[in-house]
């Protein structure tokens, strides 16, 4: 059995940049035009994704100040640590969530 290292950074897949790559994110502080009430599913997508991709890149810098010894607050650093874990988390169940609706979508009779 052959081990590979995984890296520490989550790289982002070239289809998920291409689908989100064009969208508006979720951290808009007006709603658009015709959504004056709430946001739009794929914009809470986007904006769940751009959130993650901003922690996880705030975890590897931390990481590396701290290798470095470029930093005292070990503290923050393991909250920071935390809220990428848990964005990772919570964005993997989503898209499985939203996979599974699909798969049942696709399954109904007409």
């Amino acid at each position: 059995m052959q081990i590979i290292p995984m890296s520490p950074n989550i790289h982002t897949i070239e289809a998920v940049d291409r689908v989100f790559g064009d969208l508006a994110p979720l951290r808009v502080t007006e709603p658009a035009e015709d959504t004056k009430d709430s946001a739009s599913f794929v914009d809470v997508l986007t904006g769940l994704w751009d959130q993650t991709v901003e922690l996880q890149a705030q975890k590897s810098e931390d990481m590396a100040n701290l290798m470095l010894g470029d930093t005292d607050n070990l503290e923050q650093i393991q909250i920071n640590i935390a809220k990428a874990e848990v964005a990772t988390e919570l964005f993997v169940n989503i898209k499985n969530a939203v996979v599974d609706a699909y798969n049942e979508i696709m399954r109904m009779s007409i």
